[in-house]
């Protein structure tokens, strides 16, 4: 039994990024006071640079620029 259950890997709800990594998500939210979009992966959030209100529910390739684990919050801006 323990054979068949060897390679199961459950996936985290706070995943996290290391600077620099491309990532592929939707752009969830945009803040109108800030100018920035916002991404969220289960309960990691990215606030995004270069993105527009237009942008919310589009499929974008974005490169973090930084990001903390603790609190699963980072920065990322859109590939173009």
């Amino acid at each position: 039994m323990s054979k068949l259950f060897s390679t199961w890997r459950f996936r985290t709800a706070t995943p996290s990024f290391e600077p620099g990594e491309t990532i592929t998500v939707y752009i969830t939210g945009f803040d109108e006071e800030t100018g920035a979009g916002q991404a969220r992966i289960g309960d990691t959030q990215l606030t995004v640079q270069g993105a527009a209100a237009s942008d919310i529910g589009r499929l974008v390739e974005l490169r973090v620029d930084s990001f903390e684990p603790a609190s699963a919050t980072g920065s990322a801006t859109i590939v173009e």
